[in-house]
């Protein structure tokens, strides 16, 4: 809106300054020709402007009614602090007009056409603006000094906004535009073709006679549609004061594909996106706007609610608040890399180079130039395996270009999930960079699993879990932020069944030989899983891995390399109850993510009790005991089992050894 603003009264001052001038290039023709035309534009009038101009080609005139006045290879001076020397350049100005009418008004102009022009707008760090010549009173200020324009012609032109305060760069490219009013009571008529940020721009339309536009009276109405690329977009409804961008009454629709080039194009980063269409009405003035009844239909996720927009800050300010009926989050699997369901764009190809984490670079320093507070609350969400999240929270804060999530909560299962985070985009210093902390609490997994939709190896799934991570890292994508993170996080599961599942991680011969499969077809009950990574530059090596069952406890050492994504762990299970059939296998895991290698040593049976291993082994620290509690709930089967192990006087056990990570 803030740009809509600004393109309609630099337009209006463009006009203004085109018809003076005019004036003063047909006076100086008139007493000298040409060279005097050209001299008096060059000279006095760029003295007027303060700002050189220049017209290399001639200047030819044909008087009559309309008066034909061309110019050509016409130069205009940027500002001292521009980016670039010039601010206007056309290859073949021409301009025709009723003379007298510049002088008793309204001033009558049948024709502008520009040739190969660029214009290139730009502000200051420090805010000025190049096309601020301080001459304010030259540009239409109400609607009826804007003069008489019967016709507008543009090829082959540029036009080119930078923001010096935010660095965004917006290009504009006009093959042809041809605006026309036949009648001055006629509707004026508008197409255009072009493209913008390169991608393909199509315009056509219709807006009120220019003589209801001098109807201050009157709304003046708009009819306009167009396509960016793939997106469709449909403009309607009427503007009460048109030409200060004021009183609008306006409905928008727009629908299409990839809305994610469609919202980097105006600087927004988002993840890949399905097909979308949206509806909302566009209400305000004055650089106060507000978008409601905004309903957004992408996949097949709902959102609806309302935008206000102040522009008028040096930074604009935005307030949203958004509620949905339901989300799937299939339809944003884009966010992690993914091609989402129901899009139109191709699947991405899978990386032939055996990774697994997503490369795909995140937008991080596209986010807008704007101030933002959103909230959101959802009543459920599917998750990409068909899990259901229930009363969704969701609190975001943009201040600075610095991006904050607190809080996301949502409830799962009987459990409570919640998430803080934040993010500083990139900056000359240095890279993009991400704290983010979640905390898991008390999720049954057969109710999250359990259901006849979910697939048939999770279904026997059981137990309650909880756990926690805490991250700050750095990065441009996924694969980048999970090599360079460093934190801490756990992990833990009571009274629980695993099924099938462990089937897709493991071979059966190997779940065997550590005791998790009896006969090799029955999963074995998990009395407690406890487990603790510190993670430092993506590399998450265990501090406590505990496996317990009935008959056996799994002691686990090693660590899980993000960056390479590689696997250095070793299991080993330990008796509970002596017998030679019990006597389990240690087992190696490595390889990569995408092909883990398992390695029984069979050649060292485990036949010593577990109790015999000494505390160090079977017992958790101490300080694991409050996060465990926290994850699982009060009295949960973990912490009862380890406390009734720990013996009095011998709280903290000796810390065990750790594991290379680069292997």
């Amino acid at each position: 809106m803030a740009a809509a603003t600004r393109a309609l009264k630099i337009a209006g001052w463009v006009v203004g300054v085109l018809v003076a001038l005019v004036v003063i290039a047909a006076g100086a023709l008139w007493f000298g020709g040409g060279p005097v035309a050209a001299w008096a534009v060059e000279y006095p009038v760029s003295a007027y402007l303060g700002r050189a101009i220049r017209i290399v080609g001639p200047v030819t005139v044909q008087w009559g009614a309309p008066t034909r006045i061309v110019a050509e290879n016409v130069h205009l001076a940027n500002a001292p602090w521009g980016s670039q020397k010039e601010m206007f350049a056309a290859r073949r100005l021409e301009i025709r007009i009723f003379l007298r009418s510049a002088l008793s008004g309204p001033t009558r102009i049948p024709l502008i056409s520009l040739e190969g022009a660029k214009l290139l707008l730009e502000k200051s760090k420090q805010g000025k603006k190049n096309w601020d010549f301080g001459l304010s009173s030259t540009a239409p200020q109400k609607r009826g000094q804007f003069p008489e324009v019967q016709r507008v012609e543009i090829k082959d032109s540029d036009l080119t906004y930078r923001n010096g305060v935010t660095d965004a760069v917006s290009d504009l490219g006009i093959r042809t535009l041809a605006v026309s009013e036949p009648q001055p009571t006629s509707p004026v008529e508008f197409e255009a073709q072009g493209s913008f940020q390169k991608a393909p721009l199509r315009l056509a339309g219709k807006v009120g006679p220019l003589a209801e536009l001098r109807n201050t009276a009157k709304p003046y109405p708009v009819d306009i549609q167009g396509a960016l690329d793939q997106a469709r977009l449909t403009i309607e409804g009427a503007v009460k004061e048109p030409l200060d961008f004021n009183g609008l009454d306006l409905r928008l629709s727009l629908a299409g594909a990839k809305l994610h080039e469609l919202a980097a194009m105006l600087g927004v980063p988002l993840p890949e996106l399905p097909d979308f269409r949206g509806t909302a009405k566009l209400t305000g003035g004055d650089a106060k706007f507000a978008l409601q009844a905004i309903s957004l239909k992408t996949g097949q996720s709902d959102l609806e609610g309302g935008i206000d927009i102040d522009a008028n800050p040096k930074v604009p300010q935005l307030k949203a608040q958004f509620t949905s009926s339901y989300i799937d989050l299939a339809d944003f699997k884009g966010l992690f890399g993914g091609t989402p369901e129901r899009s139109s764009a191709p699947e991405k190809p899978k990386e032939a180079n055996g990774r697994v984490l997503p490369d795909t670079k995140i937008a991080v320093s596209k986010l807008p130039g704007v101030d933002a507070d959103l909230s959101f609350s959802g009543r459920r969400i599917k998750s990409t395996g068909g899990v259901p999240f229930e009363a969704v929270a969701l609190g975001v804060q943009l201040q600075n270009g610095e991006l904050t999530v607190k809080p996301l909560r949502f409830h799962l299962a009987q459990g409570d999930v919640d998430l803080d985070f934040h993010f500083t985009p990139f900056t000359r210093d240095s890279p993009p960079k991400m704290q983010a902390e979640v905390d898991v609490r008390h999720v049954d997994l057969h109710q999250l699993l359990g259901k006849p939709s979910m697939p048939e190896m999770l279904r026997e799934t059981r137990g309650i879990v909880g756990g926690f991570v805490k991250i700050d890292t750095t990065g441009a994508s996924m694969r980048e932020f999970l090599a360079r993170m460093n934190g801490d996080a756990g992990f833990f599961m009571e009274n629980g069944q695993l099924s099938e599942l462990l089937e897709r991680l493991a071979p059966i011969d190997v779940l065997a030989a550590l005791g998790v499969y009896l006969n090799g077809d029955k999963p074995v009950p998990i009395n407690c899983l406890v487990s603790r990574f510190a993670i430092k530059q993506g590399v998450a090596t265990a501090t406590t891995l505990l496996f317990d069952t009935h008959d056996d406890s799994i002691v686990g050492n090693g660590n899980v390399n993000f960056a390479g994504e590689t696997i250095y762990l070793d299991l080993t299970p330990y008796n509970k109850h002596f017998t030679v059939v019990s006597l389990r296998t240690p087992v190696q895991v490595r390889g990569t993510f995408a092909k883990p290698a398992f390695h029984l040593e069979t050649g060292k049976l485990v036949a010593r009790l577990g109790e015999a291993l000494g505390l160090a082994v079977t017992v958790p620290p101490a300080a694991l005991v409050p996060l465990i509690d926290t994850g699982l709930g009060d009295k949960n089967a973990c912490s009862t089992a380890y406390a009734l192990q720990r013996p009095p006087g011998n709280p903290e056990p000796k810390s065990g050894g750790t594991i290379p990570h680069d292997r």
